[in-house]
């Protein structure tokens, strides 16, 4: 028993450290900028932490200087809260249970973002609410340069 209760807590630890996730835009020279991450051009691929609290803020600019604010829709992982629940309800928090989409398609163009779980999926669209976009504004504002603003 104790081996079995051992490799679950492994599992569910490894599972819920990082997804690899992919973003692109239909502008090219877009770049994105999330919390705690080094912004880049799109497209990119980055590894992104699972989340218990909290969210992934971003912001996506086209060359032309157009900004698209908000956070990334996560879903939820029912396995890992699942396993959690059974064996280790505080590993919730310790991995997370709320993942990023493995795709998501940044359009500051159109002030929209789109995701989704596979690649041969349709994208779900959702436009970030004004008070994400503005949660995001205001974090992203006070860690730039005040010559980059």
């Amino acid at each position: 028993m104790k081996k079995t209760l051992s490799a679950a807590l492994a599992l569910l630890l490894l599972q819920g450290c990082a997804n690899v996730t992919r973003f692109e835009s239909p502008t090219p020279g877009t770049t994105l900028a999330i919390r705690d991450y080094q912004a880049a051009p799109l497209p990119r691929e980055m590894n992104l932490a699972s989340k218990a609290t909290g969210q992934h803020e971003f912001v996506a600019t086209t060359p032309g200087g157009k900004s698209l604010y908000g956070i990334l829709p996560l879903s939820v992982n029912g396995g890992t809260m699942a396993v959690s629940i059974l064996f280790f309800a505080p590993a919730l928090f310790i991995g997370g249970f709320r993942d990023v989409f493995p795709f998501y398609q940044m359009d500051p163009e159109a002030g929209l973002l789109r995701y989704k779980s596979k690649a041969e999926d349709d994208w779900r669209v959702y436009q970030p609410t004004s008070a994400e976009s503005n949660r995001a504004k205001v974090l992203f504002d006070k860690t730039q340069p005040a010559a980059a603003r």
